[in-house]
């Protein structure tokens, strides 16, 4: 069973929402519990002790359908197992579950929290994965099997090195063999999924959809073909200059009629708790033209069909930064989210979707008041876009905060067939 996401949105009662960011700073500061014991009292998540959680966080956004002053909680997980499993773990590593939950409309005591969660819970329009098969206990115990690997000098590591060598040739063979059946098991649904599309959306928007997440990608010879077919290519530039403003140290204001600061002007930068660890966060929320919202629809399901069906292990089309990313159409389709786990700074992560999926960030965010004429052409405006619909993480936990998506898939979890915990363990 392939890791599941679950976002819920809770609107925060009236006066709440200071005492609610202290309590998520605190937790968010000390997600180890170092600072437990001078202050065991204090509410605390024991996130390292989870079995099934990848990766999590909390934030505080505005809630525009609420009123122009109201919040709401965001809390964004990926998890292993079933949906009760996973908060049936949330609530027992949850020292003070009220301390947190109470803040929010609607919830009314531990008891009630799983049909609380059902309540305010957001179902993604699209969500990639980048190691399908792997649980983050299977991740983390392979990490610990190959460190232990890399830290042998001893005689008998060297044996069995030679000796996994000997048959490598024939098991990487069998893997390929493996992989290619798998391949097309999962590639086969992709056919259902085109005629759920057109069925939802109409042939149109499917099209028109498909062409403008395609235009860039010629370095696929699918896609190449599909463009010279379709005679599909990236609309020509409005200008040659950014349009971004020279003062981007500014205050973040809407870029545009329609557009909206997802965080109020007392919330902290949104590089607050980014770039502090091999792995980063990044929430993003924009509003959407009503007049585009169906084609966005059309774009997301094309990628969600694309990342279950077609994309390998550790790679959106060719983007091997990411470990689990999901978009949802939030407020009847008022506004777009994006919650992702990524590797790297913020800059190297923008910069690499630019370079490989420039039509996709076109398509994905064409129809968003305050994007700039030329989309991720313009990259400086593009990121200043970006950062100004950026939400940040009071709280951002990550199971294995060491390791990139090319770690785990290169060096992790291709082991030696014959290499298990047992043969570590007794080294």
């Amino acid at each position: 069973m392939a890791p599941q996401c679950l976002t819920v949105l809770a609107p925060i009662r009236p006066g709440q929402q200071d005492r609610l960011r202290n309590v998520l700073r605190a937790i968010g500061d000390d997600i180890s519990g170092k600072q437990l014991a001078v202050n065991p009292a204090r509410p605390h998540i024991d996130f390292p002790r989870s079995r099934c959680i990848h990766f999590a966080r909390f934030a505080i956004l505005n809630d525009p359908a609420q009123g122009p002053d109201r919040v709401r909680l965001l809390f964004a997980s990926v998890y292993d197992g079933t949906l009760d499993a996973h908060l049936q773990e949330l609530v027992a590593i949850t020292s003070a579950m009220d301390a947190i939950w109470a803040a929010c409309e609607g919830y009314a005591d531990v008891a009630g929290f799983p049909a609380f969660v059902r309540a305010h819970m957001q179902e993604p329009e699209a969500f990639y994965i980048a190691f399908r098969d792997e649980t983050a206990e299977s991740i983390k115990r392979t990490i610990a099997i190959r460190r232990r690997l890399q830290d042998s000098q001893d005689s008998d590591h060297a044996t069995a090195s030679a000796v996994n060598a000997t048959g490598s040739t024939r098991r990487a063979n069998d893997h390929r063999n493996v992989d290619v059946v798998a391949w097309l098991i999962r590639a086969a649904p992709i056919v259902v999924d085109l005629v759920r599309a057109v069925a939802r959306f109409g042939i149109r928007d499917v099209l028109l959809a498909t062409r403008r997440i395609t235009a860039s990608l010629g370095r696929y010879f699918i896609f190449r073909l599909f463009n010279w077919i379709t005679r599909n290519r990236m609309p020509p530039l409005q200008s040659h200059y950014s349009s971004v403003v020279l003062d981007d140290r500014s205050a973040f204001v809407p870029l545009a009629a329609g557009d909206e600061i997802p965080v109020d002007a007392a919330a902290p930068a949104p590089a607050f708790r980014e770039d502090a660890v091999a792995q980063n966060q990044l929430t993003l929320v924009t509003a959407v033209d009503p007049a585009g919202v169906d084609r966005v629809r059309a774009v997301l399901a094309a990628i969600d069909s694309y990342s279950k069906r077609l994309s390998p292990d550790g790679s959106l089309v060719g983007i091997s930064t990411i470990h689990f990313v999901r978009w949802l159409l939030i407020d009847d389709g008022r506004r777009l989210m994006l919650v992702s786990d990524y590797d790297g700074s913020w800059e190297s992560y923008i910069d690499e979707f630019a370079e490989m999926i420039l039509s996709g960030l076109d398509a994905i965010w064409e129809s968003s008041y305050g994007r700039p004429p030329d989309g991720a052409r313009d990259l400086p405006a593009f990121k200043r876009f970006l950062r100004t619909h950026q939400v940040p993480a009071d709280i951002f936990f990550a199971a294995y905060p060491d390791e990139t998506v090319l770690n785990i898939g290169a060096g992790g979890l291709a082991l030696p067939a014959d290499v298990g915990p047992d043969a570590v363990a007794a080294r």
